[in-house]
């Protein structure tokens, strides 16, 4: 039996991470970059918005114009399209009504930003401030695995003995080295990655969560 459950936010629990995409393909078009929007999606998705943008500057070749004015369109459009689309991924306030185990969510996103998931999806009522550890609150990201760490010790848990449930490279990545059983769900990376990382289960529906039968 797990001591917890650590839920990634952004394509785990809500479905955002094709908005975002969108959002930062708009961005980097706007900036003369030439990359399409599935390559967008495969090279930043489950990376840190600061992480993002020095990727998008190592791709420039030099630093982003106007940053402040890059962050603040990006921001305002990925927003206008959360508000305006964003919905939580089927099953899963099913499963959050019916978990027994504590749980808490880790997440690459700004803290702003994350209000406004949770808002939107209905899901801030099953994740009040004090289950919600953000990369800007704790100051590292994933695939840094301190990011699971300061949670789980932040929640009192001993990290090796939580299930922690995660889609991209960077938050299995993070997860794994941190010591804890990973769960993929619908993940972005491969079979053969997953089992490099010693990822054993991966799951696409919500309805086959079973946390209880596990570690």
């Amino acid at each position: 039996m797990f001591a917890a459950v650590l839920f990634d936010c952004d394509g785990v629990l809500v479905d955002s991470e094709v908005l975002a995409t969108r959002a930062l393909h708009r961005s980097v078009q706007q900036l003369g970059m030439s990359l399409t929007l599935q390559e967008v999606d495969e090279v930043f998705t489950g990376h840190s918005w600061p992480d993002c943008l020095a990727m998008v500057e190592a791709r420039l070749g030099r630093p982003i114009p106007d940053l402040e004015g890059f962050k603040a369109d990006n921001r305002q459009y990925a927003q206008q399209l959360m508000r305006a689309e964003l919905a939580a991924m089927p099953g899963i306030k099913a499963v959050l009504e019916k978990l027994t185990l504590p749980y808490a969510l880790v997440t690459n996103s700004q803290v702003a930003e994350l209000d406004v998931k949770l808002s939107v999806t209905g899901l801030d009522q099953f994740f009040p401030p004090a289950r919600r550890f953000d990369a800007e609150t704790l100051a590292v990201a994933k695939p840094n695995p301190a990011i699971y760490q300061r949670a789980a010790q932040s929640l009192g848990l001993d990290i090796h003995k939580c299930l922690v449930v995660e889609d991209s490279l960077p938050g299995i990545t993070a997860a794994t080295n941190a010591g804890a059983t990973v769960w993929a769900y619908r993940p972005h990376v491969s079979a053969e990655q997953l089992l490099q990382l010693g990822v054993q289960h991966s799951f696409h529906h919500w309805a086959d969560f079973s946390p209880s039968h596990g570690n």
